[in-house]
C-alpha cells in the first residue's frame, strides 16, 4: 500500500512554501562573499601568497598591449618585486621605485649574482630620465665588451660629456686607467727635410687649446720649441731646420 505522504496532494500553501525557501536559499548564495566560493587552487589568487611548483607565463596576443602590469598606487613601494635565493638582505624601502630586482652574493667565486638582468641583440637595459642610469656600490657601473666592442661607451651632446670621472674630493683620483689608452686627438706628424715647422690641421681646436708636442725621430740639436693653436689647426715649430724628414707625436687637450 502506498504511504499517505506519497498520495495525498500537497496543499497550496504548502507548495508556495517550498518554493518561498528555495528561492532565499538562491538569494543567501548570491550574497555571499568570493572568498566564502569554491576556488580553484590552480587560480592566482590576491592578497595572499602563492606557492607554485611550475612556471606561471601570461602570453598577450594582441598588439600594442601590455602582458602583464604591476603597480602601486602610492609611491611608498616598487610597483614590481622580482628576487632569487634567500631575501635576508633584501631591501626593505622601495620607496619611489618601478621594478625592484634581488638576488643574494652567488655561491660560487667565478659568477656574479644579478638582480635585474636585460638581454636583447640591440639594447639589453635602456635608462632615460636625469640621470638614465645609476649604479652604486663596490663597483657603480662594470661593462664588459666582446672582442671588438666596448665595455662603456658614453656619447655627450652639443656642449656635454661623453663621459664624466670625478674623484669625491679633489685630492682623489677622478680616473683609472689599466692598459693601453687611445685618444682621437692625438697622433704622428712629419716635417720634411728642410723645413723647421709644420700645420695639423684638426677640427674643434681653437687658440684655447692645449697641445703638447715631442720629436719621434732622433735628431740631434733640434727640439720642439713652440707649439701655437688657433681655430681648427694648430703649428709645431722645431727650434731649426732638418736634414731628413722628422717625425713629431702630438696630443691635445681642449
Amino acid at each position: 500500500m502506498a504511504s499517505d505522504e506519497l498520495t495525498t496532494p500537497r496543499s497550496r500553501r504548502a507548495l508556495l512554501a517550498a518554493a518561498a525557501g528555495a528561492a532565499g536559499a538562491l538569494a543567501a548564495q548570491a550574497a555571499m562573499p568570493l572568498t566564502a566560493a569554491a576556488v580553484d587552487p590552480d587560480d592566482v589568487a590576491l592578497g595572499v601568497p602563492n606557492a607554485s611548483t611550475a612556471t606561471t607565463s601570461i602570453t598577450q596576443s594582441t598588439d600594442a598591449l601590455v602582458a602583464f602590469k604591476a603597480k602601486t598606487t602610492t609611491t611608498g613601494a616598487a610597483g614590481l618585486i622580482g628576487s632569487t635565493g634567500d631575501e635576508t638582505s633584501i631591501a626593505t624601502n622601495t620607496s619611489f621605485t618601478g621594478a625592484y630586482g634581488w638576488a643574494p652574493t652567488a655561491a660560487s667565486p667565478t659568477f656574479f649574482a644579478t638582480g635585474l638582468w636585460g638581454d636583447s641583440d640591440d639594447v639589453g637595459t635602456y635608462g632615460s630620465g636625469y640621470v638614465g642610469v645609476r649604479g652604486d656600490g663596490f663597483v657603480g657601473v662594470y661593462g664588459r665588451g666582446d672582442a671588438t666592442g666596448a665595455g662603456v661607451v658614453g656619447q655627450g651632446g652639443a656642449g656635454g660629456y661623453g663621459v664624466i670621472a670625478s674623484g669625491a674630493t679633489a685630492t682623489d683620483v677622478g680616473l683609472a686607467v689599466t692598459g693601453k689608452v687611445q685618444f682621437s686627438r692625438s697622433g704622428r706628424s712629419t716635417i720634411r727635410a728642410g723645413r723647421a715647422n709644420i700645420r695639423v690641421n684638426l677640427a674643434g681646436v681653437s687658440s684655447g687649446s692645449r697641445v703638447f708636442a715631442v720629436l719621434h725621430s732622433n735628431r740631434t740639436g733640434r727640439y720642439v720649441r713652440a707649439v701655437v693653436p688657433t681655430t681648427g689647426y694648430f703649428v709645431i715649430y722645431l727650434n731649426g731646420t732638418v736634414t731628413a724628414n722628422t717625425f713629431v707625436a702630438w696630443f691635445v687637450i681642449n
